[in-house]
């Protein structure tokens, strides 16, 4: 049911009024800004947004940042991947959640490779938040904070839209969506991205890890019992 939504969505004026947006986001970046690269976290934003990218730029490196808990269908997305680079950065989601790597954040590992700006795949429907942010800094701005460009080609797109081109273009995704179908998801409730982020963990994401991946989410909560109060 979802792709035969997303295909007839696809024939729509507003869903290629937002492709042709999104082109013009991503031709203005490179303009403004010679070194590149796509925050892949696995998603179906990041998905969409790498291929807009690569269509324009086919070198461009992919930069997946891991926070060593993740769901096997991600893994198995990231090794269809060419040109990934998978690194793991220092971090501490919550008060009982820390790990060490090599990186204060991708950002940090981007200065050090050269690259000036990032594309990602923020849209503004997925929360408050993100919408006050990308309203109030556009679609492309520096981001003093990370110093570096940021570029959000689909920062005005719904989920509608995302599934669209994922299935009209017959790209290959993270096939955890699947897996949250099956379990009831609504599409535009369905995340993925890193278990303990305090604001996922508000979302109920470990409820769902719960339901879709209990053998996933009893190692979690084995070593963090503290997350059971989160599902």
């Amino acid at each position: 049911m979802k792709r035969e939504i997303a295909l007839l969505h696809a024939k729509s004026h507003l869903y290629n009024a937002r492709i042709v947006s999104a082109r013009r986001i991503i031709s203005e970046a490179m303009r403004v800004c010679g070194t590149w690269y796509v925050a892949l976290s696995g998603g179906k934003d990041s998905t969409v947004v790498a291929n807009l990218v690569r269509d324009m730029l086919p070198e461009v490196p992919l930069v997946w940042s891991d926070d060593e808990w993740y769901l096997p269908e991600t893994a198995a997305y990231m090794e269809r991947q060419t040109n990934l680079r998978h690194i793991r950065t220092n971090a501490q989601h919550t008060d009982w959640f820390h790990i060490s790597g090599d990186w204060n954040g991708i950002p940090d590992y981007a200065r050090a490779q050269g690259w000036e700006g990032a594309f990602i795949g923020l849209r503004q429907e997925e929360s408050n938040r993100r919408r006050v942010y990308l309203r109030t800094h556009g679609p492309l701005h520096f981001a003093e904070i990370n110093r570096q460009w940021q570029c959000n080609p689909i920062h005005n797109w719904s989920w509608r839209d995302v599934w669209a081109y994922i299935f009209a273009n017959d790209l290959d995704y993270n096939h955890a969506y699947d897996r949250l179908d099956e379990i009831g998801i609504e599409p535009q409730n369905q995340r993925i991205g890193p278990l303990a982020v305090d604001r996922v963990l508000g979302l109920g994401q470990l409820g769902v890890l719960k339901r879709g991946w209990p053998g996933l989410y009893n190692e979690f909560v084995a070593k963090y019992p503290e997350a059971r109060s989160y599902s």
